[in-house]
């Protein structure tokens, strides 16, 4: 199952930007490792943000949960990171399903 997940990071005032970096280096480190696994398929930051965009391959809505809370950057900054997860699938399909009439008429 495909889920398109989007990471807002807010640096929180009692974080010093020194250990925002430490930990955003840990979760870079987590992320190749899952992109080289294949449960990352597609990952981009976001330029002049501090906004990550990814296409997440995991077998269900379950299993992404736990995928998420498992991550160094929402284990050590919890509520300073807010994430959106929608579930996604090919256009090739939905084409399909509309000249198959799957969405009517």
């Amino acid at each position: 199952m495909l889920f398109f997940v989007r990471f807002d990071v807010s640096q929180p005032d009692t974080l010093a930007n020194a250990d925002l970096v430490e930990t955003w280096k840990r979760e870079a480190a987590a992320a190749l490792g899952a992109m080289e696994a294949g449960v990352v398929r597609h990952l981009w930051k976001v330029a002049g943000q501090r906004v990550v965009l990814a296409v997440i391959d995991l077998p269900s809505a379950e299993d992404l949960d736990r995928a998420l809370a498992s991550l160094p950057i929402i284990r050590e900054m919890g509520g300073g990171v807010q994430t959106t997860a929608l579930p996604i699938y090919d256009y090739e399909t939905f084409a399909r399903d509309l000249n198959e009439g799957v969405h009517g008429p």
